[in-house]
């Protein structure tokens, strides 16, 4: 069944080099200025101000590309990553921690190590520095099923920021209505969107138990730029692109690629999509 997986796979890859470049016109964006247990607290902060990058929806893409992260800095003392995990995933993780296999080298985030919240709310109040909460997340990463694309806006309005940085990892023409509704949610504002393309082959096992089986290439664009002249759909300025690579430079594991067209990345992940889906469920409903 895993053979019949990777073959599938093959072969939206194979569609995917056939398909035309597709390229984009602008949209218009305007995007305004119970209780969790964790078993390490987030640094409260000393003399140099800690990053932190928050993963909302730690399952099997958040878990595997938030854990790659983690990874990459955790011997660092200026960086904490935090996980948001909901239900039995949670439950299980703050016990047991979070377990990875992966054909690039398995790893696990002990439950001594992990910074895990059910709340997004919870995950704000562990940070928040009393003399300065402005500023308490550099970078939100999103990686929830599409179908859960309105909760967006209210989930990562507790950690957000005017200097925070949202990354979406979700499949779909997205980014048009998310920034509308981030729009719509008073008090919610960020430095810029980005919309993240995962090839990916990753699983959720059981809680705290994830898969990642074939692939794994990471494609991010930006949706919209606070600091670009012009706040059009796909609008961006250096600084942006240099902060997402920064991000993922270290992540040695994940091959990352900047999109500068990112509705035209989408269109190009639709097109892998459509295949792997389609075969998926004719084969025998591999997801």
């Amino acid at each position: 069944m895993l053979a019949m997986h990777h073959q599938i796979v093959a072969l939206s890859i194979l569609l995917l080099g056939l398909a035309p470049n597709l390229f984009a016109s602008g949209f218009s964006l305007d995007v305004t200025s119970s209780s969790s247990k964790t078993h390490k607290s987030a640094a409260a902060d000393t003399s140099e101000r800690t990053s932190r990058i928050a993963i909302v929806g730690a399952g099997a893409v958040g878990s595997y590309y938030g854990g790659r992260i983690w990874e990459s800095v955790r011997c660092s003392n200026s960086t904490d990553v935090l996980f948001h995990l909901r239900n039995e995933h949670y439950a299980h993780c703050v016990e047991n921690g979070i377990t990875v296999t992966s054909i690039d080298g398995n790893f696990v985030i002990s439950s001594d190590e992990l910074l895990a919240y059910s709340t997004t709310e919870d995950m704000a109040k562990s940070v928040k520095d009393e003399d300065d909460d402005s500023h308490a997340f550099d970078w939100v990463i999103v990686a929830l099923k599409s179908s859960s694309l309105d909760a967006v806006p209210e989930l990562i309005k507790p950690l957000t920021s005017p200097e925070t940085r949202v990354l979406v990892i979700m499949n779909g023409l997205i980014e048009d209505d998310l920034t509308e509704m981030m729009r719509e949610e008073q008090g919610l504002e960020c430095k810029a969107v980005y919309g993240g393309m995962a090839l990916i082959c990753s699983n959720r096992l059981s809680p705290g138990v994830i898969d990642h089986s074939y692939a794994g290439k990471l494609v991010v664009g930006v949706a919209y730029s606070a600091d670009a002249d012009d706040d059009g759909y796909c609008k961006w300025v250096e600084s942006d692109k240099k902060a997402i690579m920064d991000l993922f430079e270290p992540v040695t594991p994940v091959p990352f690629e900047f999109e500068d067209n990112l509705l035209r990345g989408r269109w190009w992940k639709n097109c892998w999509n459509l295949p792997f889906n389609g075969i998926s469920v004719a084969m025998g409903g591999i997801t």
